[in-house]
C-alpha cells in the first residue's frame, strides 16, 4: 500500500490534537509526510506553499498571520517525529481542502467532525468525504476511544463491512492491503436480511472467503449478521472494539445523503472508533 502524503486540515478547535495524533501515527507507520492545512478568509503568499483561491467569508476566521503562527507552533511540536509542512489557503473551505488534496496527490485526508449533516446544516467533513479524491480517515468529536494505533502487539483489529457488490470491492481490497503491509487483523462483515436462511448465511461466508487472498487467510476472517445493515454493523463494531472501521462509498452526492438512507453515513455517525472511508475509485 502506498501512503506518502497525509493531509490534515486544522481549524484550531478542540479536535485538532486528535486529528494531528492520528495523522502522525499514519505517517509514522508508512514513512509518509504530514501536511497541515488551514483555510482563512484571505491569505497572501509567504508561508510554506500557499495557493490563493477565490476569496470567501468564514465566520470567525483567523487572520493569515495568526494562522501562520499557530501552524508553525504545531510544526515545531511535530519536529523530529515525522516529516511535516504547512499550507495556508484562502477561499471556500471544502473546495480548498479538495483542491489541495488534488495538488498534493494526497493519499489520505485525516479530518474529524463537529457534527454530521442535517436539513439545516451541511457538514464540512461529510462534504469532503463525498468528493475526496482519496480515502478519508474521520472520527466524531464526541467519540471516546483508546489512543489510535495502527501497529502493536497484539495486532490491531479492523472491521470492513461489505454488501458483496462490485462497488464495495475497493474497501475490502484496501483492508487486505493494510492486513498485508502492517499486520492488521480484519473482519469482513456482511449483513443479510433478518429472515435470511442458513443457506444464505453459508453462501455469504463462501463469497467473502473468495475475497481473501491466499496469503491473508490467517489475518482476514468473515462475519455474517442478520438485520438492518446500519444497526447491525454499528452493534458489531461496539462488540468487536476495533482500532478502526473501513467503509466503502458507493454513490456520492450531498443531496442524496439527505434524501435517502445511507449505511456509510449511519455507521460513521454511530461508532466510537475512527472510520476509514474509501471511495470506489481509490488506487492502492
Amino acid at each position: 500500500m502506498r501512503i506518502r502524503t497525509v493531509l490534515c486540515p486544522i481549524d484550531f478547535s478542540g479536535r485538532d490534537e486528535r486529528e494531528l495524533a492520528i495523522a502522525i501515527e499514519v505517517a509514522r507507520t508508512f514513512a509518509a509526510k504530514v501536511v497541515l492545512h488551514h483555510d482563512v478568509a484571505a491569505a497572501e503568499p509567504g508561508f510554506s506553499r500557499v495557493w490563493e483561491w477565490a476569496k470567501g467569508h468564514h465566520a470567525g476566521a483567523l487572520s493569515e498571520a495568526d494562522a501562520t503562527a499557530r501552524l508553525q507552533a504545531l510544526l515545531d511540536g511535530v519536529s523530529g517525529t515525522v516529516p511535516a509542512e504547512a499550507v495556508v489557503t484562502s477561499g471556500p473551505l471544502v473546495e480548498s481542502v479538495l483542491a489541495l488534496a488534488e495538488r498534493l496527490a494526497a493519499d489520505l485526508i485525516v479530518l474529524g467532525s463537529h457534527g454530521w449533516s442535517t436539513q439545516d446544516h451541511a457538514s464540512v467533513t461529510e462534504r469532503v468525504i463525498d468528493r475526496a479524491p482519496c480515502p478519508v480517515l474521520t472520527f466524531q468529536e464526541w467519540a471516546v476511544s483508546p489512543r489510535f494505533r495502527l501497529t502493536g502487539d497484539p495486532p490491531r483489529r479492523a472491521v470492513v463491512p461489505t454488501d458483496l457488490t462490485p462497488a464495495s470491492a475497493a474497501a475490502v481490497v484496501y483492508a487486505c492491503a493494510l492486513a498485508r503491509d502492517i499486520g492488521v487483523h480484519v473482519a469482513v462483515l456482511h449483513v443479510l436480511p433478518k429472515d435470511a436462511s442458513d443457506g444464505a448465511v453459508h453462501d455469504a461466508h463462501r463469497m467473502m472467503d473468495k475475497l481473501v487472498p491466499p496469503d491473508l487467510v490467517d489475518k482476514v476472517s468473515s462475519r455474517v449478521r442478520r438485520g438492518e445493515p446500519g444497526a447491525e454493523i454499528t452493534d458489531y463494531v461496539e462488540i468487536a472494539d476495533p482500532a478502526f472501521v473501513i467503509l466503502g462509498e458507493h454513490a456520492r452526492g450531498f443531496v442524496r445523503r439527505l434524501l435517502t438512507p445511507d449505511t456509510t453515513q449511519a455507521v460513521v455517525r454511530g461508532i466510537r472508533c475512527p472510520a476509514w472511508v474509501v471511495p470506489a475509485s481509490a488506487g492502492m
